[in-house]
């Protein structure tokens, strides 16, 4: 079961500033779209475990990344079904499908799905860090600090605190169906959409029951009533924080940089380009790699400072 719940560890990750980590995400995004060579996708990818091991968050992460492995999985094998464009042909079906022709396997398809799964392994693996790592009132604090509109955050920040409560009642309600000799793992198909309904209806239940609670919560509280709002907790920026927030952008910047001047392209269509990379693009390997992971030294740095 995916693990997206927040839990407070005190590592240097966790205690940075939430502007810095998502200015990081950003850059971790940003750059995942911009490039398209599959060597420097797997770099940007392996880039934000040096994260993960720092933050401590390793079993929550993989957590995260199993389930994306199988939509990394389906997107190959829909891509080489559907994408008939290539010229290295490595199976013809006998048959044809109206509208869509005969379906042909290319190497070029499957190699072009892989490379999207890489990059969507690098843009899943950033959020789970900040989703792993970054307090959901400091995310919501950090969303109004930047004059987002406040129900549209208090929206979103109460949205994703539901999600982990709905997966935690899943497994609740699961568990009591399986003491009532309610078997929801075996049987054919049928019968398992027949038997999770056993589940389903609890869970709705419970859901509007406790969004019934939240709203009545929000209403003794007079939620709205007000324009000018304070708040409780405050997030300060330090000059430790601002040249991190700097650095953490410096990969999105590069990134800009490489798409302007054609670096980090890569051809899949109609036939695979090589993996000649100019001495250049060899030199930028290492440095985004640097740039994307300066986050934590700055991070130990930034705990070394408040200390003293």
């Amino acid at each position: 079961m995916i693990n997206l719940r927040y839990r407070e560890k005190g590592t240097v990750i966790h205690r940075l500033n939430p502007f810095c980590k998502l200015a990081w995400v950003v850059s971790v995004f940003v750059l995942a779209l911009v490039l398209d060579n599959p060597l420097f996708l797997f770099l940007l990818f392996l880039s934000t475990l040096p994260l993960v091991l720092t933050a401590k968050v390793w079993s929550e992460w993989t957590s995260f990344m199993k389930f994306a492995v199988y939509i990394c999985l389906a997107i190959i094998v829909i891509n080489a079904l559907v994408s008939y464009r290539g010229e290295h042909v490595l199976a013809v079906a006998p048959f044809s499908i109206p509208v869509m022709g005969t379906p042909t396997i290319t190497l070029e398809a499957i190699l072009f799905g892989i490379a999207m799964s890489i990059r969507l392994l690098a843009i899943i693996s950033a959020f789970a860090i900040i989703t792993l790592t970054v307090n959901p009132d400091d995310m919501m604090l950090s969303m109004i600090r930047m004059k987002l509109p406040y129900k549209s955050v208090l929206v979103t920040s109460l949205s994703t605190r539901f999600f982990p409560t709905l997966i935690d009642d899943v497994e609740r309600i699961s568990d009591v169906q399986r003491t009532r000799c309610l078997e929801l793992d075996k049987g054919r198909l049928p019968q398992r959409i027949k038997r999770s309904m056993s589940v389903i209806i609890p869970l709705l239940s419970n859901s509007l029951d406790r969004t019934v609670q939240v709203a009545e919560a929000m209403e003794s509280r007079a939620f709205g009533s007000g324009t000018k709002r304070t708040f409780y907790r405050d997030i300060r920026t330090s000059r430790i924080d601002i040249v991190t927030l700097i650095l953490a952008l410096s990969p999105c910047a590069l990134g800009i940089l490489m798409l302007i001047l054609g670096y980090g392209d890569y051809q899949y269509y109609p036939t695979l380009g090589g993996m000649n990379l100019s001495g250049l693009e060899w030199a930028m390997l290492p440095i985004l790699a640097l740039l994307v992971s300066s986050v934590v030294p700055l991070a130990f740095l930034k705990r070394r400072v408040d200390l003293d």
